[in-house]
């Protein structure tokens, strides 16, 4: 998946969004996986995971984790 920045309208708020990115021929059990990821990740109460806020489905019906938005560097950035 990919992890986005994006505007929650409801609550005027900044959150991550993650989505899931093509996957080919596999499409449907990568979504599969994701929404089951999704799910597991919403039961979890932990410092180091992000809250869920929604699981839902993107215009082309892929679907999308929105969770909260944790600010500092990326990890790409520490890994260089």
């Amino acid at each position: 998946g990919r992890v986005l920045r994006a505007h929650d309208l409801a609550f005027d708020r900044e959150v991550a969004l993650k989505v899931i990115l093509g996957v080919g021929d596999g499409a449907v059990a990568a979504a599969r996986r994701f929404v089951r990821e999704a799910r597991i990740t919403g039961q979890l109460a932990h410092p180091g995971i992000p809250p869920a806020y929604q699981l839902g489905e993107l215009a082309d019906g892929s679907p999308f984790l929105a969770m909260k938005l944790i600010r500092g560097d990326t990890l790409g950035a520490i890994l260089k």
